[in-house]
């Protein structure tokens, strides 16, 4: 050695090798992590895409039920004309699952003016309706449910802040719930409504649902299409069993004279609301595609000249 130089040390050719061998590994592991990313993004970014595709090609399919069902009611009213609707009508048959693209498309079409409207609780000036209200109250006994918490419907519905008497309820008792809310004291658009009413839980409002709807006020009951239950809430006297005979007598057909059948069964006023007519009824339709299941409610009102028009959709639940 040379004196006054420090000795400079070569690297070693292994060290060197092993370095090259952890680097090289680091990168082809980032590597592979960024690719499976990726990947993966790129999986997902393509089942959205056939998600979208699916669901448009699925809301589609439910307009055209939708078209479908105005247009077997228009072909209705041509008909048989605009005197009378009853269950043996082409608009009471189920419309068999149609085949398409991927899957198929079902529905069928009710009557919902042979269901109580319980929008007719409250009149025009949003004052309860007292014949309506004792209506409904023997409707709830028909299902077993306190005849009196039909006045806490009145008070979602009616113009007022005064709770009905015995049983009521207004602001000061939903704004004491947890979350607080308010009633809209406006008539309303869905019966699931009932489940944010008080006194009604998920068994009360599942054994009245098939018997009531929303519609629009100052609708009359179509007696062809209304079942034992409604019809024996039409007054005190009308047992169950009488109900059900009626039911047995009208069959799939229509009462011959609907007036002289109800006439001595019913007071004045009752024969006032009810009809052998109807002009809302409802859209069920199911459209299956691949794994996608999809369910529209159609409210669907046709005039006396045969036009049908939709008054409310909803996807998923009525």
């Amino acid at each position: 050695m040379t004196p006054g130089r420090i000795p400079i040390r070569t690297p070693r050719p292994q060290r060197q090798r092993g370095v090259a061998a952890v680097t090289a590994l680091l990168i082809v592991a980032i590597a592979s992590v960024l690719a499976a990313n990726m990947l993966w993004r790129s999986h997902l970014d393509q089942r959205r895409t056939e998600a979208a595709l699916t669901s448009d090609q699925a809301w589609l399919y439910l307009r055209g039920a939708e078209f479908l069902a105005a247009e077997i009611l228009r072909i209705d009213l041509q008909e048989t004309g605009p005197d009378s609707d009853h269950l043996g009508e082409i608009w009471a048959q189920e419309i068999e699952p149609l085949p398409v693209d991927g899957g198929f498309v079902q529905g069928a079409i009710e009557d919902m003016q042979g269901r109580f409207n319980i929008n007719n609780l409250v009149d025009a000036g949003g004052e309860r309706d007292d014949v309506a209200f004792e209506w409904f109250q023997r409707l709830l006994a028909q299902v077993e449910i306190d005849p009196e918490y039909a006045g806490y419907v009145v008070d979602w519905i009616d113009a007022n802040q005064d709770p009905s008497f015995p049983v009521g309820a207004e602001d000061d008792v939903y704004t004491s719930h947890d979350p607080p809310y308010r009633p809209p004291n406006l008539p309303v658009t869905s019966t699931s409504e009932l489940l944010a009413m008080e006194g009604f839980d998920a068994d009360a409002y599942d054994r009245l649902a098939p018997l009531i709807t929303a519609l629009p006020q100052d609708t009359r009951l179509n007696v062809n299409t209304a079942p034992a239950e409604v019809l024996a809430s039409l007054a005190d006297g009308l047992s169950p069993a009488a109900a059900e005979s009626l039911v047995e007598q009208r069959g799939d057909a229509d009462f011959p004279d609907f007036v002289s059948t109800f006439g001595e069964l019913l007071t004045p006023e009752m024969m006032d609301r009810i009809d052998e007519r109807s002009s809302h009824f409802r859209l069920t339709a199911r459209v299956s595609i691949g794994s996608m299941r999809l369910t529209m409610y159609s409210l669907l009102e046709r005039d006396t000249g045969g036009s049908v028009r939709p008054l409310l959709r909803s996807l998923g639940t009525d």
